[in-house]
């Protein structure tokens, strides 16, 4: 699950997931929603491998090459088909289409970043600039 909060300038975006994992797949739907916005388009699927010093680190990476492919491929995320963590690195295979995506992500910032264990589950939060 998540949801974002009203923030000037900004996105917030909060995630909860059961997993450690889930919150990478949730931040993937979540960029989805937001630079979506056309249909059709070819499918697509890119490697993703990224690596940081923590979780949260991760998270950033994970969006930024997100949001890189976007912009510089005109790929549309749609689901992760396999991801892997181990350590400091995250390895997943990202399914999409080729499209016109938004522009609206210019960069994943590291104010008010989380990602922790929360009531059986994970949390991970982040920054979007806008």
């Amino acid at each position: 699950m998540y949801r974002f909060v009203d923030h000037t300038g900004e996105i917030e975006l909060a995630i909860e997931a059961s997993t450690e994992d889930g919150v990478f797949v949730e931040a993937l739907l979540a960029l989805r929603e937001l630079i979506d916005c056309a249909d059709g388009g070819r499918r697509a699927r890119h490697e993703v491998d990224v690596s940081a010093g923590d979780r949260g680190l991760l998270l950033v990476e994970w969006l930024t090459a997100l949001v890189f492919l976007a912009e510089v491929e005109g790929f549309v995320p749609e689901r992760v088909a396999a991801l892997e963590l181990f350590g400091d690195r995250l390895c997943a295979t990202v399914d999409g289409r080729r499209a016109r995506p938004a522009h609206l992500v210019k960069a994943v910032t590291l104010n008010s970043l989380e990602f922790r264990p929360m009531n059986g589950g994970w949390h991970g939060r982040v920054v979007l600039d806008v």
